[in-house]
């Protein structure tokens, strides 16, 4: 008898663990909460400021790493940065230390509330930001998240 308590136990310990797991798996994944899985709908997570489409992936992500993992949707807007077209093609690590100036040009002259639209525009452009100018890029996007009211 014992055997099968324990083998219960651990079916239902198990069980439980899985469910969990799935359920904190699809909740990163679509953005959802309990209340929207039970038919619910809450619109407790916005959709991030600069994606254009509401169902813009993964809510749970800050907006800059969906603008760097292609999650967002928008049409190629440029921002007076044509010249970085020119880099199409090109690996992170391979620019010189002039043409990672050319990307900071850009970066650094962007308005904060354009910062969002031009990580799309360049992944979109089929461009790759330098290693250095996207750790850059990140930490102004974070900082614009954090307080987007400047």
């Amino acid at each position: 008898m014992k055997p099968a308590i324990l083998l219960l136990t651990i079916l239902v310990v198990g069980g439980a663990i899985v469910w969990l797991i799935d359920r904190l798996f699809y909740q990163h994944q679509t953005g959802e909460n309990a209340d929207e899985m039970e038919g619910n709908p809450v619109d407790a997570n916005p959709a991030p400021q600069g994606c254009a489409d509401e169902s813009c992936g993964l809510r749970t992500i800050c907006p800059s790493e969906q603008i760097l993992a292609g999650e967002c949707k928008q049409e190629v807007t440029y921002y007076d940065d044509e010249e970085l077209d020119a880099f199409t093609g090109r690996d992170e690590n391979s620019y010189t230390p002039e043409e990672l100036e050319q990307w900071r040009d850009v970066l650094y002259t962007l308005q904060p509330a354009d910062l969002l639209g031009w990580g799309q525009s360049i992944k979109h452009r089929g461009l790759v930001m330098p290693a250095p100018i996207r750790d850059e890029f990140l930490q102004l996007a974070a900082e614009q998240h954090a307080s987007p009211g400047q």
